[in-house]
Order: structure tokens, then sequence, then C-alpha cells
């Protein structure tokens, strides 16, 4: 086993600049997806219901997902399948050999998750959004040529996924609380 002294360490952090976070695609009966608004001084975009992984408290993706579903809109749900995880960096336009540049990039690892609404009341959670709604493909479409979807690479790609039905077991993403089975 490799470890690391401290000194190794604290020179990994000064280095480790990302993030996580979730969003979960949610329809209605009608195979609309459920978007949420950002605040106008956060941008005012459109995306699923998402937010960032608490690493702080050992949080899940899994568990992040569902309980972002909770904060955001109060809805009680469960996670059907894996869309995909997206990897990026801000500003990935910077050329890579400038040193500079490098050094305000910020990693950025998203799960997207679809799942199912079980229950709940559909109150927003002021602080963060400011209004939601169910989407048509069109009106999707209309949002995205506007440039009013949030991370539009990531939403997007999770968007074209989600509606043609793919997927991938849940059990694909190791977690402390679900061991990887043989896949």
């Amino acid at each position: 086993m490799l470890l690391m002294t401290n000194k190794e360490q604290e020179s990994w952090k000064e280095h480790s600049t990302g993030t996580s976070s979730v969003s979960i695609f949610l329809s209605d009966d009608q195979g609309r997806l459920l978007m949420v608004q950002d605040l106008n001084i956060c941008g005012g975009k459109w995306s699923p219901i998402a937010g960032y992984i608490d690493d702080l408290d050992h949080e899940e993706p899994e568990a992040a997902a569902i309980r972002e579903a909770k904060e955001e809109l109060g809805l009680t749900v469960r996670l059907d399948k894996l869309l995909g995880v997206w990897h990026y960096y801000d500003n990935e336009t910077h050329s890579a050999n400038d040193t500079t540049e490098k050094k305000n990039k910020h990693m950025h690892l998203g799960y997207a998750y679809t799942g199912t609404i079980i229950d709940g009341t559909f109150q927003m959670q002021k602080e963060e959004i400011q209004n939601f709604g169910f989407f048509t493909e069109e009106q999707f479409n209309l949002l995205l040529s506007e440039n009013i979807i949030k991370t539009p690479h990531y939403n997007a790609k999770g968007y074209e996924i989600w509606k043609n039905g793919v997927g991938h077991p849940l059990e694909v993403v190791q977690t402390k609380t679900r061991s990887l089975r043989s896949i």
C-alpha cells in the first residue's frame, strides 16, 4: 500500500480544485422533463433538479440526488438509472500549455440520474430557485437555443440520453453502502 506523507497530502490538496454534483431527470405522466429555474442573481437558467454533493458529510451521489429533490421541490423520489457521469473543466477554452490558465481551471464531476416521483408537495426552495415546470422536447430545445439551459454541454447530453430511455444500473457506481457486485 502506498501512503502519502503529510507534506505530499498538503501538496495534493493545493492542486485539487474539483467539485462533484448530481442531477436528476424526472418526468410527469406525459413524459415531460421537470426543470427548475435558478434565481436571476445566479443566472436565471433552467436545469433538471441538481446540486452539489456534500463531501464534508461524506455524502454519496445517490443520497445527494434524493436530498436535492426533497430540498428544491419537496419531492420524495426513487432513483431508477444512472444516465452517465460527466467530467469537465471550467474555462476549457484556455491553452493547456499556459500554467497561469491551468491554475484557474476548476474540475467538475457530475452524476446524472433518472428517477420517479413517489410523493411530494412541489414547494420551491426560494433561496435557490424561482420557478419550476415540466417541459416538452420542443420547449427544452427552445430554452437551449435561447442559451438559458444551465451547463448545456452536460444537461443537453443528459436530456438526449434520458429521452431515448438509455441508462445504466445504479450498481455500476461503487458506494460505501452498496458494494460493487459482478457486472
